[in-house]
């Protein structure tokens, strides 16, 4: 684990919500100067401490063609078989895992034959894998993303356009460095897109997507063991008939639930959970179990994980 500071702990936590506050805010917030935030913020990325900078789309209105979660055998002696993932621009998230699989990958896709294209190169991935196995899970809908939850969905979202996509492609990731450590303003987010947009247009674009909850938040990727939240697990919930909707408004309200979509499986909850220990993770489950309507769980820990390029 990393020596942070209580005080640069809690910055982190303060970027984690909302990674697109003013230092002056943030200042406030964490009871520092904006000049603190600052060097604070170059120490972070130059400790690797604070790695890329990420808005968090609603994925039923941005990621409208597939959203899929990836098991596969391998053994830690096939190290090109996590790098080809990692390769891969629509990945999310990877973990090495215990259980039946090894390596678990989150995939989110937007445009008509990419979801075809994952197939294609997920077979050749696979194919460098002794064991030659996998198994694709179909995420049906997302509950929460990074955290973030997502509440009051239009029961037809309308997918984002070609133009919007565009600004939400320059600032869904961000790898910050020493010389650069701070988000894009919206003067350099128009500058990076094509064609290029004023900032005016830029902060117009990015308010509208705000309100319809298109972009639900800006956050950052970290290593979670700085923050005491090293342990990492995955949870599949098996709820009973016709309560899976409210169970899963239940759920989402937990702090220590990071993602939960509803998937294609007969437990059809899958939860990224992180807790500060196993023990903080059986008093997770004990709380979960309060709720009559969960009948079995399945839980999955993450052996390691991988931060996922910017790509």
């Amino acid at each position: 684990m990393q020596n942070i500071t209580d005080s640069e702990q809690r910055l982190l936590k303060v970027l984690l919500e909302n990674s697109r506050l003013s230092l002056a805010i943030l200042g406030e917030r964490v009871g520092k100067s904006r000049n603190w935030v600052a060097r604070t913020i170059r120490k972070l990325v130059r400790k690797n401490a604070l790695l890329a900078y990420v808005t968090v789309f609603d994925p039923a209105q941005v990621y409208a063609e597939r959203n899929t979660i990836l098991l596969i055998k391998t053994n830690p002696r096939e190290l090109d078989v996590s790098q080809g993932l990692l390769e891969m621009a629509d990945l999310e998230s990877l973990d090495g895992i215990s259980g039946d699989h090894s390596l678990l990958g989150l995939f989110r896709f937007r445009g008509s034959g990419t979801f075809e294209q994952f197939l294609d190169r997920v077979d050749q991935v696979v194919a460098k894998s002794k064991a030659g196995k996998y198994q694709l899970v179909q995420v049906l809908t997302t509950y929460k993303t990074h955290g973030f939850t997502l509440e009051n969905q239009p029961p037809r979202p309308q997918p984002v356009s070609t133009k919007d996509w565009e600004l939400m492609r320059t600032i869904y990731r961000q790898a910050p460095t020493e010389d650069n450590p701070f988000p894009l303003s919206q003067k350099e987010i128009g500058n990076r897109m094509e064609p290029c947009l004023s900032q005016p247009a830029v902060s117009k674009a990015m308010r509208r997507l705000e309100d319809r909850r298109a972009i639900v938040g800006y956050s950052i990727d970290i290593k979670f063991s700085i923050l005491n939240q090293s342990i990492k697990f995955f949870l599949q919930i098996k709820p009973k008939p016709g309560s899976i909707a409210q169970t899963a408004r239940m759920i989402g309200k937990m702090n220590e639930v990071w993602d939960l979509h509803r998937t294609s499986e007969d437990y059809s909850l899958f939860a990224t959970i992180r807790t500060d220990s196993v023990d903080g993770y059986n008093r997770f489950l004990r709380r979960l179990y309060s709720n009559e309507n969960i009948l079995d769980t399945q839980s999955q820990i993450s052996l390691e994980e991988w931060f996922v390029p910017v790509h």
